[in-house]
């Protein structure tokens, strides 16, 4: 009698601790949002980061969907926290601090100049007393560089109370055909003097720091119609810290 009962609770443990299909379709779908939520930045992040190679072998830039900018550089910018950085040019040294409030634009302009999209591009457009403005180039290296990294753009992000004011920093960005705004985050300009009618139309991502001589001095070489300088003004950047 007594090993029959021990049979009988045996038995009711083992029905017992058997989850019923609705309690396994519940564990189930939350296993499965437990994996959504952390793979979902993982899976964005896995379309980034991928370093590509041209065929004559140089290293070109990890491409960036524009729907993973966002999260590509906020985590860029967490990981890279520079601020300082350095334009360098056969004119001199400009010296620039990128702005924390803006993490977006400082991330991927420390992710452009530690990958060396700058180098070997150029200023492109210069205007006396108004604006000195560089990044852009039609040189096959820095072409690719920006097709591999998706010719990705940035959203506008306007600080209050800053505005274009002489040394400011800030990001060009496509007038015709851009009704959501966006900012080239491969082309940027210097600004001369106050130039009110910029803002809130580009984003100011930091200022210069040192070296506007340098700034005016190249604004006021020769150029064309269109503004370019007659004679090319090759840059480099790096970052200083």
């Amino acid at each position: 009698m007594k090993s029959i009962f021990l049979v009988l609770i045996l038995v009711w443990c083992c029905f017992s601790c058997k989850d019923t299909p609705q309690v396994q379709k519940i564990i189930k779908e939350e296993a499965q949002d437990t994996v959504k939520r952390l793979t979902k930045e993982q899976r964005i992040l896995e379309k980034t980061y991928k370093r590509q190679i041209s065929t004559s072998g140089d290293t070109l830039l990890a491409y960036i969907p524009q729907d993973s900018v966002q999260v590509f550089f906020t985590r860029y910018a967490k990981e890279n926290p520079e601020t300082r950085v350095r334009l360098i040019t056969t004119y001199g040294i400009i010296e620039m601090e990128l702005f924390t409030e803006t993490p977006i634009y400082r991330g991927s302009f420390i992710f452009l100049v530690k990958n060396g999209y700058f180098n070997g591009t150029y200023v492109h457009r210069v205007v006396e007393d108004f604006v000195i403005q560089a990044g852009n180039s039609d040189e096959v290296l820095p072409s690719l560089k920006r097709a591999s990294a998706g010719n990705y753009k940035l959203p506008p992000h306007f600080l209050p109370g800053v505005k274009h004011e002489r040394g400011s920093l800030s990001s060009a960005k496509q007038w015709i055909d851009n009704p959501q705004n966006w900012h080239d985050p491969f082309d940027f300009f210097i600004t001369l003097n106050s130039s009110p009618h910029l803002d809130k139309e580009h984003t100011i991502f930091g200022r210069v720091t040192k070296g506007m001589e340098i700034a005016d001095q190249i604004a006021r070489v020769p150029r064309d119609d269109s503004d370019w300088p007659k004679d090319d003004i090759f840059i480099d950047m790096e970052v200083v810290y």
